[in-house]
């Protein structure tokens, strides 16, 4: 669908945009150069908040110095700042690549049924392979290597909190949520209307919030072993963040960059489900019986290469990656 979005101001910026979302975690991408130099971030924000209400991330796109490159910086709503990584992101590139006005910008050639493109991040260099057919993008996979040594950089440590012991991978915070029944034995967690069990959750990462020393918010990511579809495991998104932007979203969200680190979790604590160094796992989203999806059972795929225990390479794909509209939004001004 294609649209103008226009709000009446007696300065305003125009920029192109692409709106897009994997399985509910919706975000706009737009084109580097568009708003004045230094101004990107506070662009972002105007995106994000209200009333245009961009989602949860918006992503700038730019031209790289090598054919098959694309400059890539995120910003995000729980943080409300630069981003190092939106895996969920790239998924919706892949589909914006081939299906909206980037595929001209970025002189992508859709006759070809595998493309590939280097994204260029903070955390390293993201390639994303694109199947193509028919002019549709139909299945997008994400290499987040680069990622994977960014979050072990960062470090991978257990934390106690509220009583819990869980693991801090990177930036995320990382919970199995045997270890929370095991503190909270009468509460079901994987539900994501209100109630004590969100309450239970905020109270976990706003004290991760502060031993991290984050300004706005922090992402959790919780798990289960209790798949209801063909998977192996189920994930659950707890991003924190002040006004709970995250917590408006009615259904389960799906998670790139999360599902690296409950991947990587997972390897730490030996929970891997297959033999070997190599192999894959499949991820179900949420709980369909107390949060029913319009989307079914959403699922991820993730394919791991381990050494000695912990996560070399990693490479994902979502089920459900959407374009939902583009076209030009007229921003205020910066006057």
């Amino acid at each position: 669908m294609k649209c103008d979005k226009i709000w009446a101001t007696k300065l305003t910026t125009q920029v192109d945009f692409v709106k897009g979302h994997c399985g509910w975690d919706i975000l706009t991408l737009v084109p580097e150069g568009q708003v004045p130099m230094g101004q990107e971030l506070q662009t972002a924000l105007k995106i994000i908040d209200p009333p245009i209400n961009g989602g949860l991330e918006v992503g700038f796109l730019g031209e790289g110095s090598k054919p098959g490159e694309i400059t890539l910086r995120m910003m995000d709503s729980t943080s409300r700042d630069w981003l190092s990584m939106c895996g969920g992101m790239t998924q919706v590139i892949g589909k914006a690549l081939v299906e909206t006005f980037f595929k001209n910008r970025f002189d992508i050639d859709i006759s070809l049924p595998r493309i590939t493109i280097q994204l260029l991040t903070k955390a390293g260099t993201i390639p994303i392979e694109i199947e193509v057919s028919n002019g549709k993008a139909n299945r997008i996979t994400s290499k987040m290597d680069d990622y994977a040594a960014y979050l072990y950089r960062d470090g991978v440590e257990e934390v106690a909190l509220q009583g819990c012991k869980l693991l801090r991978v990177g930036d995320f915070l990382i919970m199995d949520i045997n270890e929370l029944e095991a503190k909270h034995t009468d509460i079901d967690f994987t539900r994501l209307d209100h109630g004590p069990q969100l309450e239970i959750l905020y109270d976990i990462l706003k004290e991760y919030m502060l031993r991290v020393r984050a300004k706005f918010g922090v992402a959790g990511m919780m798990y289960d072993q209790r798949p209801q579809g063909l998977g192996q495991f189920r994930i659950y998104s707890r991003f924190y963040s002040q006004d709970r932007s995250a917590a408006k979203i009615p259904y389960e969200f799906q998670c790139g960059t999360g599902t690296v680190a409950v991947g990587m979790a997972i390897a730490h604590k030996g929970q891997i489900p297959f033999r070997g160094n190599k192999g894959s796992i499949i991820f179900e989203w949420g709980n369909q019986a107390v949060t029913p999806d319009p989307y079914g059972i959403k699922t991820s795929k993730l394919d791991l290469q381990l050494e000695n225990g912990s996560v070399l390479q990693a490479k994902f794909s979502h089920s459900v990656v959407e374009i939902l509209e583009e076209g030009r939004m007229t921003l205020p001004g910066y006057g």
